[in-house]
């Protein structure tokens, strides 16, 4: 993504903040087909028991009633993914609120925010890639149990779906040491640690 920090016309001692775009959305959505995709091949394979196989029949209903699950499963991973965001941003003493956010008109997903609360780099790098380093793996042997196989799309969705939060932690770290962070709804700011 060649989008660069915003600077202009900030607020007094913002070094700069990042707002992801329309294109950036969809730059997103096209990176999250391949993503997802090794995504369900690594689930895939701890549900089969590390063979990779599966055999049997499925019919037209049973595949509708899967897609059905799975959608209600991945919104519900999408929901404990905001909750794992919130909590580590309670533990930096911040004031989460959760919401749904829509960037250029497209629907980009749910969303944890802490409006006016300023992380350090260290902190906000925790609170953004805690769902990537906690549910991410946890699907592995999750996927193993006898249910497993239901939750492989989920699994595979909500990685790729991390693509967000790991753009945020990319701007993070390029933010200049001892700058302290402000997540927004829409992005992040980055101020100076004088302010």
């Amino acid at each position: 993504m060649a989008e660069q920090p915003q600077t202009s016309a900030l607020p007094a001692g913002v070094i700069s903040e990042y707002k992801p775009s329309s294109l950036t959305v969809w730059v997103w959505t096209i990176l999250a087909l391949p993503i997802t995709a090794i995504g369900a091949g690594i689930y895939f394979r701890a549900a089969t028991g590390g063979s990779g196989q599966a055999s049997g029949t499925i019919h037209p209903v049973e595949l509708l009633l899967y897609l059905g699950l799975a959608t209600i499963l991945t919104l519900a991973l999408g929901v404990v993914h905001e909750g794992v965001h919130g909590i580590v941003a309670r533990a930096f003493g911040a004031r989460p609120e959760y919401g749904i956010l829509k960037i250029g008109g497209v629907l980009a997903g749910l969303y944890t925010t802490t409006p006016g609360h300023r992380f350090s780099r260290g902190q906000y790098l925790l609170v953004a890639l805690a769902p990537l380093a906690i549910i991410a793996p946890l699907g592995i042997p999750v996927c193993m149990l006898p249910f497993g196989g239901y939750l492989v799309l989920p699994f595979a969705i909500h990685l790729s779906g991390c693509l967000g939060d790991a753009t945020i932690a990319w701007h993070t770290l390029r933010a200049p040491v001892g700058a302290m962070c402000e997540d927004m709804r829409d992005g992040c700011r980055f101020w100076s640690a004088a302010e």
